[in-house]
């Protein structure tokens, strides 16, 4: 149960991290460098926080599956 938990903790560190970087690309830039808009990214800016969110989110559900397997035993 001990590998099961630290994935899912692991995996909603990743989830998190990945979504809080979307999140900050998203923030208008405002201030004496910005002009309050938003600046435009390349589309693979975004590929690497995809990515993430979608393997925290699969290791999330092996951890599940992983957590349910050790208590059935």
């Amino acid at each position: 149960m001990g590998r099961g938990i630290v994935s899912a903790i692991l995996s909603l560190f990743i989830i998190a991290i990945a979504s809080l970087r979307l999140w900050y690309l998203y923030q208008p830039k405002t201030g004496p460098v910005g002009d309050g808009e938003y600046p435009e990214y390349p589309d693979f800016a975004y590929t690497s926080m995809y990515i993430g969110i979608i393997l925290g989110i699969c290791c999330l559900i092996f951890g599940i599956i992983r957590i349910i397997k050790s208590n059935r035993k």
